[in-house]
């Protein structure tokens, strides 16, 4: 897209001010920051201010240099001082803001904040990537599912960042992202349909994360806050925010987000939609029927953790022969070879393998403090999972501060101050910005990629750890409990840098289970495969984080389905992600039976029919115009689209208004559950859009629509 220069022109005011001009919005830019902006043809009183905790800031002094408007002010109070730099220019249809902050003296920190005043009408509505809308009474797991597109009256209350962060007196061990209260992407979305008006306030994914947290007031306050960034000692916290303007439609800033930042949105490798569809996580290889499989849209086995010895050892330096499979139950055995014939086997029926995948964890009933070394050869230390992690990993060993109060540890009794976190089946938690430990997994992931060339790709697991800070490394950036930290977040960038490339250049996918639901983390990620969208809150925060890539959700158990069968089904649906399909072997997961198995036959080709799905998000792109149902619009491959039109209840129809599809003739067909055949949709112009009279089967249909001159 086009970029403009500003334009800029000084305000005859009692203060001088400059007015930053950009293609559809202009701000006006005074000594403490924007003091309003003009879209639609309509000027609002919108202020725009940074602020940090503990500090004034004196009224600063703005000036225009090269085409931009720069604001420099000093903040100072409670013996701690900062220079700050605010640069506010004409961005891609949006008021670019880029701000800059030079701390001075010691290293010490405080909430930096981003607020934003809209002036709230009886009529605002406000929307965000919220994993629900719905103000929730507590922060326990959200057990109803609230639409998640749905604008809201502003509200006060708080959103975390993919999860609340981490503290001494609530360390949020293995955390699951199951809370109403989480924002997956920054966003604040204010909408006004009277006037078809909406302004969107977006904080860019670039540069250096830490935590975040939204704070928004009745009064139409948002108030954006960066938490545990190093300032003093020479470290300058840069960071940008986006102001732009659009329709009245939720789609309007995240439309604008993804045109942006594309990385953070697409999947580094189109073929990544290829595995979109019903998933597994299943270790067993035994035959399957093939054909049954595919009509449940069937298409991606996330091989279940058990090929390997130990955690983290996922391909031992044995070419030839076999291992131990880890499991606590009987013991197997797997090899090079078997672990290729299988990912050549799944591939040939037209099915696809990710291998597991583990950054943050190590080992299996890890002894601590260790044992003797057993005095292996270095060429078979790997085949003592102590020895190995001792002797050549133990720098990445991540330690529990000792500020972190015992009554939090307490639900694992081998946790304590000082000690190693532990994690599943007894092994325990690192740091993959150790030097040591990242070329260990770039040697796994090399390792990967020659070994296993019919494997798509893997997915990454356990992505929750990264809340936590390394107290005994510095980053250069992070400032936790008063001293030098080194972020997990951090780590986890640097890492995939390096490792990303590794899987990409050969054409293998990467996909994540993030536990943490934060869309920084995601760049070049190919797809999530989600272990808990068998949740309202993970289930509404995974759909958010991939309007264009692929979405695996995961069913637990079968009764998750009986309680609501076609409920089930349509909440999927309609948010775009595939629920994981009966398979057999399913690990803590959705096993075969008569009964589902019929539920997953029977809403097969409505799944099949949005495979390799994305998004669409042009101005008011789909509405439901009569009856409670709801509705979604995606592009599918091969130049069609798709309309879940879900959640009707009893009714029997619902008339839809498409208006994001081009074209100078459509046709459209409904996909209903169960039924045989398709049936022919009634189509007219209308409304300056297409109008659909859909009718539904079990309170559904996927519509599936051709676009023609």
């Amino acid at each position: 897209m086009k970029l403009f220069s500003a334009v800029l022109t000084t305000c005859l005011a009692a203060q001088a001010a400059t007015v930053v001009k950009a293609p559809g919005i202009s701000a006006v830019i005074g000594g403490n920051g924007i003091e309003s902006i003009t879209a639609g043809g309509t000027r609002r009183a919108v202020t725009g201010v940074t602020a940090i905790d503990g500090l004034t800031a004196v009224a600063g002094r703005v000036s225009e240099q090269n085409g931009v408007v720069v604001l420099e002010r000093t903040f100072t109070g409670d013996a701690r001082q900062a220079r700050v730099t605010e640069r506010f220019s004409a961005g891609r249809n949006s008021i670019r803001w880029e701000v800059e902050i030079r701390g001075e003296g010691a290293p010490w920190t405080a909430p930096v904040h981003t607020r934003i005043h809209y002036p709230a009408a009886a009529g605002t509505k406000f929307w965000t990537a919220w994993s629900d809308p719905m103000p929730p009474p507590d922060s326990k797991p959200l057990k109803k599912w609230n639409d998640p597109l749905r604008a809201q009256p502003p509200e006060t209350r708080r959103l975390w960042y993919g999860a609340p962060y981490f503290t001494y007196d609530q360390p949020g061990i293995s955390f699951c992202p199951f809370s109403g209260d989480l924002l997956a992407i920054p966003i604040a979305s204010y909408l006004e349909p009277a006037r078809d008006f909406g302004l969107s306030v977006v904080l860019s994914p670039e540069g250096e994360w830490f935590d975040l947290t939204l704070d928004t007031t009745q009064q139409g306050q948002s108030d954006f806050a960066r938490h545990y960034h190093r300032l003093g000692s020479g470290v300058v916290m840069k960071f940008a925010v986006d102001l732009t303007a659009h329709e009245a439609d939720w789609r309007g800033g995240l439309r604008w987000m993804a045109e942006r930042y594309p990385g953070w949105f697409e999947p580094k490798l189109a073929f990544a939609h290829e595995l979109s569809g019903t998933g597994a996580y299943s270790a067993t290889e035994v035959p399957f029927d093939v054909q049954k499989m595919k009509r449940m849209a069937f298409r991606t086995n996330w091989k279940a953790s058990f090929d390997f010895p130990y955690m983290g050892m996922f391909l031992p330096p044995v070419d030839e022969g076999q291992w131990p499979r880890f499991t606590t139950k009987q013991k197997t055995y797997t090899s090079i070879r078997q672990m290729a014939e299988y990912s050549e086997k799944m591939r040939a029926d037209g099915f696809h393998v990710l291998n597991y995948f583990n950054v943050t964890e190590f080992g299996a009933h890890v002894r601590n403090p260790p044992a003797p070394p057993q005095g292996l050869p270095p060429d078979e230390l790997w085949k003592n999972g102590d020895d190995f992690l001792y002797g050549r990993l133990g720098e990445a060993i991540l330690s529990i501060p000792d500020a972190v109060k015992p009554e939090t540890v307490k639900f694992d009794r081998r946790l304590h101050a000082g000690g190693p976190y532990y994690t599943w089946e007894g092994g325990i938690v690192t740091d993959s910005g150790e030097p040591v430990y990242k070329e260990f997994l770039l040697d796994q992931a090399r390792r990967h990629v020659a070994k296993l060339p019919a494997s798509s790709g893997i997915c990454i697991d356990r992505m929750d750890w990264l809340r936590m800070y390394n107290e005994k490394r510095d980053d250069g950036v992070s400032w936790f409990g008063q001293k030098a930290t080194r972020s997990l977040y951090w780590s986890w960038r640097g890492l995939m840098a390096d490792l990303l490339p590794v899987f990409h250049n050969a054409g293998k996918t990467v996909f994540v289970n993030n536990h943490v639901k934060r869309m920084d983390l995601l760049k070049d990620i190919d797809g999530i495969f989600d272990e808990f969208t068998y949740n309202a809150a993970a289930l509404n925060t995974t759909a958010l984080l991939t309007v264009k890539r692929p979405a695996l959700g995961w069913t637990g158990e079968e009764k998750q389905v009986r309680a609501d069968p076609d409920g089930f089904f349509q909440r999927f649906l309609y948010m775009g992600v595939f629920p994981m399909a009966p398979f057999p072997g399913n690990d803590h997961s959705l096993m075969p039976s008569e009964w589902v198995d019929a539920q997953y036959l029977a809403y097969g080709p409505l799944m099949n029919a949005m495979r390799g799905r994305t998004w669409v998000l042009s101005p008011h792109a789909i509405q439901v115009v009569q009856g409670q149902a709801v509705a979604n619009l995606f592009a599918v491959p091969g130049g069609g689209f798709v309309a879940p039109v879900m959640l009707g209840g009893p009714e029997t129809r619902a008339v839809v208004l498409l208006r994001g599809i081009p074209g100078k003739q459509l046709r459209a067909e409904a996909l209903l559950p169960g039924a045989a055949s398709p049936v022919t949709v009634p189509i007219a112009k209308k409304n300056g859009g297409w109008e659909l009279v859909v009718p539904l089967g079990r309170g559904c249909a996927m519509v599936r629509i051709t676009a023609g001159e």
